[in-house]
């Protein structure tokens, strides 16, 4: 097992190689950046841009990108039988929040310091999901993302137009120059 220094090291090395490891397990982030004011970085090209396999009835999961807007989480599946999901985003920097297409008993909470995000959906196989705000956030964390009570296998995980999957569940978007 590698120890931590090197682990930390070895995930750094593969965020500088590629897009897509910016998507990394949240374990290898355990402390958090300090920056004194927003530097001028951009979100990965990985989740830029609604997944185009997103609609009513898609296949089962969640459904995450970030646009001109904001960030955006979706989930829906297959079918009209009743299907939890939930899951915990948390950010560097308050989140500012609003429901999207949720029905009376879908619900979502926000910490009292509104960093930390959590939500439970009662899916029918429509679309229910979150269109939210992190300003000058450097890294956003997802966790505990279940369907039906199991935690969803990142196959089951899409990310902007390009339908990216993270590297594990959980996972950390991370911001880039």
């Amino acid at each position: 097992m590698l120890s931590h220094s090197i682990r930390r090291r070895t995930v750094s090395a593969l965020l500088a190689a590629s897009a897509v490891a910016i998507l990394a397990p949240a374990a290898a982030f355990a402390t958090e950046p300090t920056t004194p004011a927003c530097p001028d970085t951009h979100w990965p090209a990985a989740v830029q841009g609604v997944p185009t396999n997103l609609h009513a009835g898609a296949a089962g999961g969640n459904y995450f990108w970030h646009s001109k807007t904001g960030w955006h989480l979706r989930v829906t599946h297959r079918g009209s039988s009743r299907v939890v999901f939930t899951g915990r985003i948390v950010s560097s920097t308050p989140i500012t929040v609003t429901g999207v297409k949720l029905e009376k008993n879908d619900t979502f909470t926000l910490s009292a310091d509104k960093l930390t995000l959590t939500y439970r959906f009662r899916n029918y196989g429509r679309i229910d999901g979150l269109d939210f705000k992190t300003d000058c956030s450097q890294h956003l964390r997802l966790s505990g993302s279940t369907m039906g009570g199991k935690k969803l296998p990142v196959s089951r995980i899409w990310l902007g137009a390009r339908h990216v999957h993270p590297l594990s569940n959980p996972f950390v978007v991370i911001k880039v120059s």
